[in-house]
Formats: C-alpha cells, sequence, structure tokens
C-alpha cells in the first residue's frame, strides 16, 4: 500500500484517486495509486494535504513510494531513448 506500506494481494488491493473525483480528480495514470481498503477507506474524498495531516505517516510513505517509482520511471526512460537513438 503507497500509503501503509503493507504488502498488497491482487484479493487486497485498491485503487486509490490521489486527487479525489469528488474534488476534481481523474482516473489518469498519474492519479491513480495502488491502497489497502483500509488506507483507501481512511483517505475517502480527502485531498492529499488532508490525508497527510490527519496521518503523517501515510504522508511519510507516500513520498518514499513516489521518489521509487519517479527513479525507475527516469531509469526506463533514459534506456527507451538510449536504445532508440542507437537504432
Amino acid at each position: 500500500c503507497v500509503y501503509c506500506a503493507t504488502p498488497l494481494e491482487r484479493e487486497t488491493a485498491t485503487l486509490d484517486h490521489v486527487y479525489p473525483r469528488a474534488h476534481g480528480g481523474t482516473d489518469a495514470p498519474g492519479n491513480l495509486v495502488a491502497s489497502c481498503v483500509r488506507c483507501n477507506r481512511l483517505k475517502g474524498d480527502l485531498l492529499p494535504q488532508e490525508f497527510f495531516l490527519r496521518f503523517p505517516w501515510a504522508g511519510l510513505n507516500f513520498m518514499r513510494y513516489a521518489r521509487a517509482v519517479h527513479r525507475a520511471l527516469k531509469r526506463n526512460a533514459r534506456r527507451a531513448v538510449s536504445l532508440a537513438c542507437a537504432a
């Protein structure tokens, strides 16, 4: 779970809208994260800053997760560009 860092199983994973649809959030991939049912219910329609103020541990885990994903995406993008330029 991006918020509590609990390992997710297919049966327990949910998709959470970081910016809730109730506040104009979309179904775009950048607005969807994997979370457990408990955290998804805790967050509900709260905006990220409201949720992280109430549950600071969730914000810390979210930042760790986001950083790791960002690094992995950058690495893969560099590889793709290198392969495209070499062709």
